[in-house]
Order: C-alpha cells, then sequence, then structure tokens
C-alpha cells in the first residue's frame, strides 16, 4: 500500500502544478485584457475629443460667417445713414447700427469662449495621443512576452500531463476514484499528517486512526475534509 499512497502524492504535486499552470494562463490573459480595455478606453475617449474638436470648429466657423454678415450689414447700414433724408431715417440706421454692434460683440465674445474650448480640447488630445500611443506600445510588448511565456507553460503543463498519466496508472481503480472525488470538492486530495493532525484541515485525528495510517495498510481518509491521509515523511 505504501507504493499507492507514494503514487497518489506524486499525482497529487502533478495536478496542483497543472492547476498552477492554468493559474498563470489565466492571469496572463486578464492582465492582457486589462491593457486592452485601457487602450479601448482611450481610443473611445479619443474618438469623443475628436468629436468635440470638430463640432466646436464648426461652431467657430459659423460665428466667422455671422461675424462677416454682421460687418456687411453694418456697411449698408452705414451707407444708407450717409443718405438719410431726414432725422427719423438717421435715428432709425442709428438703431440699427446699435443692434448689430451689440450682436458683434455677444458674437466676439463667444467665438473666444469657442476659441478657448478649442485649445483645451486640442491639447487633451495631444496628451491623450500620447498616452495611446504608449499603452500601444506598452500591450504589443506584453502580447510578445505573453506569448512566450504562455507558450512555455503549456509545453511544461504537456510534459506535467504526460507524466500524470504515467503515475495515474499505478494507482488503483478504486484508488483513484477516490482521489478524483476529493480533489473535485477540495482542489487537493491528499494530506499529510504531522503530530497527529491532518494538515489539509487541521483537525486532530483520533489516535487508533493515527496509529492506522502509519502503518499504510490501507488508504484511510481524513474524517472532516475526507483528503487522503499520507504518514509523516519521516514514516515512509
Amino acid at each position: 500500500m505504501r507504493d499507492q499512497l507514494n503514487a497518489l502524492e506524486e499525482l497529487a504535486r502533478t495536478d496542483l502544478a497543472i492547476r498552477q499552470a492554468d493559474v498563470d494562463l489565466t492571469d496572463i490573459r486578464a492582465r492582457l485584457d486589462e491593457l486592452r480595455t485601457d487602450v479601448d478606453r482611450i481610443r473611445d475617449l479619443l474618438d469623443r475629443e475628436r468629436q468635440q474638436l470638430q463640432e466646436a470648429e464648426k461652431l467657430r466657423a459659423e460665428h466667422a460667417d455671422a461675424l462677416l454678415q454682421i460687418d456687411e450689414k453694418s456697411a449698408a447700414t452705414k451707407r444708407r445713414a450717409d443718405v438719410a433724408k431726414n432725422a427719423r431715417e438717421a435715428e432709425a440706421t442709428r438703431s440699427a447700427l446699435e443692434v448689430l454692434r451689440r450682436e458683434k460683440d455677444e458674437r466676439s465674445q463667444e467665438t473666444a469662449r469657442i476659441e478657448a474650448a478649442i485649445a483645451q480640447v486640442r491639447d487633451q488630445i495631444g496628451r491623450h495621443e500620447g498616452d495611446f500611443a504608449q499603452l500601444g506600445e506598452m500591450l504589443e510588448g506584453e502580447e510578445r512576452a505573453a506569448q512566450a511565456r504562455s507558450e512555455e507553460i503549456v509545453g511544461r503543463k504537456r510534459e506535467v500531463e504526460h507524466a500524470r498519466q504515467s503515475i495515474s496508472s499505478r494507482v488503483r481503480p478504486d484508488i483513484l476514484r477516490i482521489y478524483a472525488m476529493v480533489f473535485s470538492k477540495r482542489g487537493n486530495a491528499v494530506a499529510e499528517i504531522t503530530n497527529g493532525v491532518c494538515r489539509g484541515c487541521h483537525i486532530s485525528l483520533p489516535p487508533q486512526l493515527y496509529n492506522q495510517i502509519l502503518r499504510a495498510e490501507r488508504v484511510h481518509q481524513c474524517p472532516n475534509c475526507q483528503r487522503i491521509l499520507m504518514p509523516p515523511a519521516s514514516a515512509r
């Protein structure tokens, strides 16, 4: 039976190695996903800012056209004032010129605000384009490193899986079924005992059971966590 216990211990090590490989691969994918999310976020932000810039520049052009029209109307009104036939016509043109002046002032002030907004958005776009380029380079480097690292892990995992097949063939089918059932529930199917304590769940074992485990005449399971119990290394 000791050969069965030794094989189970080897099997447990291989299963833990396989699981760790899966964890490492998951971590690599998660890191890449995180970086891709950051790149997508900056890309979306740049798209919104460029759209804002386009709309602001369109609005500035509309204000510029409106200012030209105001100047043309003002010039035409001044010409009418020069040929006013009476005081009533002269007053009407003065009033019209005052309205045009106020409208021009308002348009000019709004244009200045638009210009300031355009400058701010352009500055933001410049910074975010730098961030985007930096993140893109980082992502490319991480992808290359992740590819190499993943290939290394997958290769090592295959080697361990191949070794597992050989090890599991040494375990009796009935014991292997117990092992598989416990592993599926606990993630680790074996536990060494130290000073009469199961190292899997840390409960103290009955002395009679402890002595039976030391004799290693059959497979024993922890009455609490169901893990297959291994005698201390010094007793094997």
